[in-house]
């Protein structure tokens, strides 16, 4: 307490800008101050002799303003240590050095400045451009004129201050020294972005990594494997563009110290226990990365420039998208690492996510709680670091409970340039790495040309990552010797800055020349090592001619090596469950602990969960909760990710309960089902749905043993993630040989809410399957096969679910199939509550299964002859549908049959209802407009079923519009009036009463 009053005064006392009576504060010294006060608390001879007076009369209780006098005006000489006075002689305690403390704080500030802004004059750019946004002058805190310093104390002898670590053993040095040394550490080839982080013991570390003396240099053997690797990095590059000059490869030239940096990086982590390093990329240097840091085998590599057929389905991709997942032993830690790229699109930082969902599930699986053993290594443009949104809302995910990867080393391979865009178009701030200190990240700007700044900042980011599980950034300051790709004029729109590149040596040969200097190495050991990987490189393009096909299943980022084994692609597996299961499930998921105080609202909920099995009448939330559960107890792992879904947006989930007396004790009932049961993982997400979707595709890829699901608030907001469902989710296995089971759950439905929560915009995702509507119908059959061939076939699942059963057989058989595909959902939100969307026990038992199509049940089923209408119909306005019927006592006359799965479509099915009700009008009926929902996917398809049969299908639903609905009640009744007016054939006068508007 004390400590903290006197920490307190002192810092009213420096909120000043200067304090007259005390000449050597001012409202910069703060930090200072509050430093070497806890130092003088540890050790009082760790400080300065006159701050050490200063403090002792401070603790002796005089007010901070009163602790220091200045000396006697005349006095020739003055006595430190006559400052300190006994207790009673408070008076005499004032006569404390002014001038002594006033130059050591100077010192201390100059310090200080170039810790805070040394990196803005720091030579970072291999062209000598100056860096753009950042001053060409010397900041006037960095001038020792600025604290009143002049050239005649240069020699003097000043104590260092505690927050330095630049005199290594000595406490003090001369002026001149201390400048000389700031300026080698904060403003040469490396720039340092520290003193933004909020935690000292971070700061400090930072600090004294590049503060001791000597802490950057290298042994010879280090030098000869850095040599090495810049060859590899180099005459890779060169290699191509000799052997195919016109082909677009995206190179690494300008930036060859990248794979230099990336194998530190794997080097120290494996070397700090490190098993698996997964790499997220965008095309520059992935071809390189995946020669000499994965060690693809390079005739594999060369290979992808040939023109030969596929050996493999799928469309396959360019060969600088594609990513591996290898298995090779590091040399220089002695342990074997597995390296994983991921494969991903043109879209640039989209694969950010992914990445850490893919390390998150792996660190789960290897339960490895702290990140000790998988690492996240990502690298990006400078343009697209600071210009993409997907870069914040994934560092958001840094410190979040539920999506935490304990640290990613970002890389940016800053080639200063955008495509043909200059930073200063690009970027309103001074570097493209600034979006990292919102999250506190240490950032390293290193100049490209200088390999060994390099190296030691690749070692203290892996160091960093290690000891505080952050993120930190490595800014590789380089240029692209080429334009965009190796086809593009760089002159037209960069004329200046090219006219440099061509006259910059690349690095080897910068490299090369100092290390020759230094005696390092000699000529002939160049010329060995060049020629030793050029024959490595013109043996493995011999190989690469002999290749017959290319094999897609080359370049797999997530192999699943044992789940395809002894499984029969075509056979579904029952998904029924045990009547004592579920029992059990529902007491469980009823129930909390007796010490836990449940608030009054909820405790009715669960007594309402009891209920429904006494009833047996089930709700959606039970549904669900049968199928999680059964799943759970069965030992498969089940993840929900998204926001509000812990107690879900319509408030029917609860599966997270929070004690209503002690802050964040919380209980999940799903859980805590049995002491053998996997892991239910649940969490709210951030308010991102790009970042957590590209998550938990990531997380899903890992291991296909698992029900991993992310839901939206409203299904409208998913469009927010358009290029994961587009770019990965829809296209991956086709793509890239990828599976995926990912459920996506969208609420989905028009109950007069609004353009922007009424739409999850079904007709795009079934826009985007791939199955063709020219069916030639007489040539198909419809044997016990179909349904899991159609699966199989498909690149993706969308459904529309009505029954709670349904639902749960559709989770089940998810994680049933013998294979994986991304899962659908329009799920529902009015439907969560509704009294007729239950279903009972007898639905859920073995036996039981989804039904891809409900046929009609009702009277109109026991004479389908006599029935005028066959309305078709897919979610929620079934039950509209099916309340208007009966209000127009047409029960008998019109039957209703349900689309639960629309794609792959159940042509099967459909053909039998139109079968069963042959002399019935074919009616589709939708609630969404007539240009979105499932018609224009339905209608060429069931068509192609009816078309044998002479008969026609016709829409009744919503006119086409613009916007996905009316925000306006009013309209919202007269359009669903009219929708179920058509589909029924029914006047809408009578169902003014009905409908209630």
């Amino acid at each position: 307490m004390r400590k903290q009053c006197i920490i307190s005064g002192l810092r009213q006392k420096f909120a000043a800008t200067s304090v007259k009576e005390e000449p050597f504060m001012n409202g910069t010294s703060t930090v200072y101050i509050e430093q070497m006060y806890e130092a003088w608390r540890q050790s009082p001879t760790s400080v300065h002799s006159s701050w050490n007076a200063y403090f002792q009369n401070v603790e002796r209780s005089l007010p901070p303003g009163q602790a220091y006098s200045a000396p006697p005006k005349g006095l020739a000489s003055y006595s430190v240590s006559s400052a300190v006075a006994p207790a009673p002689e408070f008076e005499n305690a004032l006569n404390v050095s002014g001038q002594t403390i006033d130059e050591h704080l100077k010192v201390q500030l100059l310090i200080r400045s170039y810790q805070t802004r040394g990196h803005n004059i720091a030579d970072l750019d291999p062209l000598g451009i100056n860096n753009v946004g950042l001053t060409d002058i010397t900041p006037a805190e960095l001038d020792p004129a600025f604290y009143g310093l002049a050239d005649t104390d240069m020699d003097k002898e000043f104590l260092l201050p505690m927050s330095t670590f630049i005199g290594g053993d000595k406490k003090s040095l001369k002026l001149r020294d201390i400048i000389s040394r700031l300026k080698t550490i904060y403003c040469s080839h490396t720039g340092i972005e520290y003193m933004h982080l909020t935690n000292f013991e971070q700061l400090e570390w930072v600090r004294k990594r590049f503060e001791e003396p000597c802490a950057s240099e290298l042994t010879h053997e280090q030098k000869k494997t850095l040599f090495k690797r810049l060859i590899r990095s180099t005459k890779f590059e060169e290699f191509l563009a000799k052997k195919w000059p016109s082909e677009k490869r995206f190179g690494l030239e300008g930036c060859e110290v990248l794979i230099p940096a990336a194998k530190q990086v794997i080097d120290v982590s494996s070397a700090a226990g490190v098993d698996s390093v997964v790499i997220g990329m965008p095309h520059r240097g992935r071809l390189n990365m995946l020669a000499n840091v994965c060690r693809q085998p390079l005739s594999v590599i060369l290979s992808q420039f040939s023109t030969l057929e596929p050996a493999d389905e799928g469309s396959g991709d360019v060969k600088y998208h594609l990513g591996i997942s290898l298995e090779r032993l590091n040399r220089v830690s002695g342990r074997k690492i597995k390296i994983a790229v991921v494969a991903n699109p043109s879209h640039l930082e989209a694969v950010d996510p992914i990445v850490l969902g893919k390390v998150r599930a792996e660190s789960f699986y290897n339960g490895d709680e702290n990140g000790d053993h998988t690492m996240a290594i990502l690298l990006h443009g400078d343009a697209a670091f600071s210009g993409q949104g997907v870069v914040m809302e994934t560092f958001n995910l840094n410190d979040l409970k539920g999506y935490t990867t304990h640290g990613t080393i970002h890389l940016v391979v800053n080639n200063q340039i955008g495509f043909t865009t200059d930073p200063r178009c690009s970027r309103s701030s001074p570097y493209c790495t600034d979006i990292g200190r919102v999250v506190g990240c240490p950032i390293f700007h290193v100049n490209s040309d200088d390999p060994e700044a390099v190296m030691h900042v690749c070692n203290v980011a892996a160091d960093w990552r290690r000891t505080f599980k952050k993120d930190v950034i490595i800014d590789l300051v380089c240029y692209r010797r080429y334009g965009h790709n190796e086809l593009d004029e760089p002159m037209f729109t960069q004329p200046l800055m090219y006219q440099r590149v061509r006259k910059t040596k690349p690095v080897l040969a910068i490299y090369q020349k100092q290390i020759l200097a230094e005696n390092v190495v000699n000529e002939q050991y160049v010329e060995d090592e060049v020629n030793k990987y050029n024959t490595l490189l013109e043996d493995a393009y011999q190989e690469a001619q002999k290749v017959a096909y290319l094999r897609h299943r080359d370049w797999i980022d997530s192999p699943w090596d044992t789940f395809f084994k002894k499984r029969d692609p075509l056979k579904i597996p029952a998904t029924g469950v045990a009547k004592e299961m579920i029992s059990h499930i529902i007491e469980k998921f009823s129930s909390v602990p007796a010490d836990f105080n449940l608030h009054r609202g909820l405790d009715r909920i669960l007594k309402g969960r009891r209920q429904m099995f006494q009833d047996n009448s089930f709700d959606w939330a039970m549904g669900e909760a049968v199928a999680f559960g059964s799943l759970l107890l069965e030992g498969t792992h089940v993840r929900l990710s998204g926001q509000d879904v812990e107690r879900g947006t319509f408030s029917h989930r609860h599966h997270v309960l929070h004690d209503q007396k002690i802050d964040q004790k919380t209980y999940n009932p799903l859980d805590n089902l049995s002491d053998k049961q996997a892991e239910y993982s649940i969490s709210n997400s951030s308010l991102s749905e790009f970042a957590i979707l590209g998550f938990e595709l990531g997380y899903s890829m890992v291991n296909p043993n698992s029900l991993v699901i992310w839901e939206a608030q409203f299904g409208d907001f998913a469009n927010n993630a358009q290029c994961i469902t587009d770019q990965f989710l829809s296209s991956g296995q086709s793509k890239w040989i990828r599976q995926s089971g990912l459920v996506m759950s969208l609420p989905h439905g028009y109950e007069g809410m609004g353009p922007e929560h009424s739409s999850a915009r079904l007709e795009r995702f079934l826009q985007m399957s791939n199955e063709d509507d020219e069916i030639d119908v007489d040539h198909t059959a419809f044997g016990p096969t179909f349904e899991a061939q159609q699966l199989y076939d498909t690149n993706w699942i969308v459904v529309h679910c009505t029954t709670p059963s349904n639902f749960c057989h559709l989770l089940r058989r998810q994680v049933m199939l013998p294979f994986r595909k991304p899962l659908i959902i329009m799920s529902p939100k009015s439907l969560l509550r509704h009294p007729s969307a239950r279903s009972p026990i007898e639905d859920f038992l073995p036996g039981t299964k989804f039904c891809r199509v409900v046929p009609e049940g009702g009277s109109a089923s026991q004479d389908p002859d006599k029935v005028e209408r066959l309305v078709f119909c897919t979610g929620k306005v079934y039950y509209d549908l099916m309340s208007a019927r009966k209000h127009l006592n047409l029960d008998s006359r019109i039957a209703i049959s349900r689309v639960e799965q629309i794609s792959p479509f159940p042509y099967d099915l459909i053909e039998k209802e139109c079968l069963k009700y042959s002399k019935a009008e074919l009616i589709w009926a939708q609630e969404e407009h007539k240009n979105m929902g499932a018609w224009g996917f339905v209608h060429p398809r069931l068509g192609a079923l009816i078309a044998k049969q002479g008969r026609l299908l016709k829409y009744a639903g919503r006119k086409p519009s613009a916007s996905a609905a009316t925000g306006n009640k009013y309209t919202h009744y007269v359009e669903l009036k009219s929708l179920l007016a058509d589909a029924l054939h029914a006047r809408k006068a009578d169902l003014d009463e009905f409908i209630g508007g």
